[in-house]
Parts: structure tokens; C-alpha cells; sequence
């Protein structure tokens, strides 16, 4: 899921070339598109294997019968999942950034792209030969990944927008959109809703039941949240609108750091809400 990540975010400077006239914001909405939905199945497959596989092993009950309550399980677990998310997700973000300093084909500048193409292929490739060495010496070759991934990816891409398409070195930060980052963030965030619900429902639900509720939860908090803003049982539902601004980047919006504060604070308050409703259903669990 990483490397399908990596690659589909990587092919985005190519699919965005069929716009007309508006490419590079295109490719900002299909690459956030991709960070959400490989952050889905990265998190209710990664919440699905942590717990709900426990429960049904009975392998949960070593952790069980150590002087722990269920719900700090649940907080170590979900911390976890924060981990790997977070480390996927600064590997797709830099991928991102890169994607963005290529351009579209049919950008100016064409002449400087090879080498920022050069640059995240070399850290892609680099990533998975010292992953594969890891793994002769005995080491996860997944895990090995994802550290060296989510370490050369963010290298590259520093190097790539340090230097100008006219060749000459600039700070990374002076060119660079910060209403991209806050949208990466805030995308992150909403991924992280969505892994709160699958490991709630990962403490009663199989597998694939744990993966359609949380599709269902991204369909209602974009689709159904959004339509029916403003009523009573809406409330109910996770807006995750509230945390999804490429709409308003393609339109030339600018976000503003209180807003960007206030949409943390609301993700941030939803995840403990979902957290007390997954210590709650595994409270009840029998795991004997």
C-alpha cells in the first residue's frame, strides 16, 4: 500500500496533463485524492490486523493478563496506527511536493523536470535496496521501507525545490504553496478519523465489515455530511469536508491559520469521541 501510494501520486504530473488550462491544480486534487483513499485502506487494514485479528487468535489476552486496563490497549494500539500512518503519509506528502516542483507536461520549464524525476526515482530505488539488505540481515523488510522511505523521499524533495528551474539555489520554503501543506496536513487528519472508526470497529466487526464502515464513514462525511449540513441528526455524522480544501485550492482560495487551527482542534476532538466509543465496545468484548 505504500509503494502503490508512492506510485500513484508519482503518475499524477501525467494524468493532470489532460486538463486545459488548469494542470497543476489538478494535480494537487487527484495526489490528495490518493493520500486519502491509501490512507483508508492503510488504516482499516493496519486497525484490522492490530486488534480485531488479536481478539480472534485469543492473542490478545497476553496483553490481557498484564497489570493493563482494555482502554489503555486500545490507546497503545491506535498510537500505533498514528506511527504508521504518519510514516506512510510523510512518504506520499513528499512524493506530493515532488510531483508539484515536476509540473504538468505542459508547464514551463520543461528542460528542469528530469531532474527532480531523477531525484524521487533515485530515493524510491535507494529506499528498497537498503530495505532489501535489511531484510538478508534478518530485519522486516516492510518496516525497513517505510523508515527509509519516509527518510529519502523528504531529502529529495528538499533538494528538488532548493534548487530554481533557472539553476540557482533558493530557500525550499520561498517557493513553495503553504496552503499545499496545510491541505496534506489536514487530509492526514481526516485519515486518522478514519482510523479511529476502523479500530472501533475492529473490536466487533471482521476484516472486510471493518473496511466497508469505514468507506461508508468517508462516504457519509464528504457526500451525506455536507448535503445535510444544518440538521439535527447530521451531527452525528463526521463533516470531513470541514478537513478537505483542494475544492477551494483549485478556485485560488488561501487558507488561514486560524482556520487551519480550528479544523485541527475539531479533527482532534472527533478522535477522542470515536476513542471513547472504541473503549467502550471493547470494555464488553469477551476475548476468553
Amino acid at each position: 500500500m505504500l509503494l502503490l501510494g508512492i506510485v500513484l501520486v508519482g503518475i499524477s504530473p501525467l494524468l493532470s496533463a489532460f486538463a486545459l488550462g488548469e494542470e497543476d491544480r489538478l494535480l494537487v486534487d487527484i495526489s490528495l485524492s490518493t493520500l486519502l483513499c491509501c490512507g483508508l485502506f492503510l488504516g482499516s487494514f493496519t486497525a484490522a490486523s492490530t486488534l480485531g485479528d488479536e481478539i480472534r487468535r485469543r492473542t490478545v489476552m497476553v496483553l490481557l493478563s498484564k497489570p493493563v486496563s482494555r482502554t489503555t490497549v486500545l490507546l497503545g494500539k491506535f498510537a500505533g496506527i498514528t506511527f504508521c500512518l504518519t510514516m506512510a503519509q510523510i512518504s506520499w506528502m513528499a512524493t506530493l511536493l515532488l510531483a508539484v516542483r515536476h509540473r504538468t507536461i505542459h508547464s514551463q520549464y520543461v528542460e528542469d523536470q528530469a531532474p527532480v524525476l531523477w531525484l524521487g526515482a533515485g530515493a524510491l530505488v535507494l529506499a528498497l535496496i537498503v530495505a532489501a539488505l535489511a531484510h538478508r540481515s534478518g530485519r522486516s523488510f516492510p518496516a525497513a521501507l517505510s523508515k527509509n522511505c519516509a527518510l529519502m523521499l523528504p531529502l529529495a524533495a528538499v533538494i528538488a525545490w532548493s534548487w530554481a528551474p533557472d539553476g540557482s539555489f533558493r530557500l525550499p520554503w520561498s517557493a513553495l504553496d503553504p496552503n499545499i501543506l496545510w491541505a496534506m496536513i489536514l487530509v492526514h487528519e481526516g485519515v486518522l478519523i478514519l482510523g479511529s472508526v476502523a479500530l472501533a470497529a475492529s473490536t466487533r466487526l471482521p476484516t472486510p465489515a471493518t473496511i466497508a464502515l469505514s468507506l461508508g464513514t468517508l462516504f457519509c462525511g464528504v457526500i451525506v455530511g455536507s448535503l445535510t449540513r444544518g440538521t439535527s441528526w447530521s451531527r452525528w455524522i463526521p463533516d470531513l469536508q470541514r478537513l478537505w480544501i483542494s475544492d477551494g485550492l483549485i478556485r485560488g482560495g488561501e487558507l488561514s491559520l486560524v482556520t487551519a487551527g480550528w479544523a485541527t482542534l475539531w479533527a482532534s476532538l472527533t478522535v477522542a469521541a470515536v476513542l471513547s466509543l472504541a473503549a467502550a465496545l471493547f470494555s464488553r468484548r469477551d476475548v476468553g
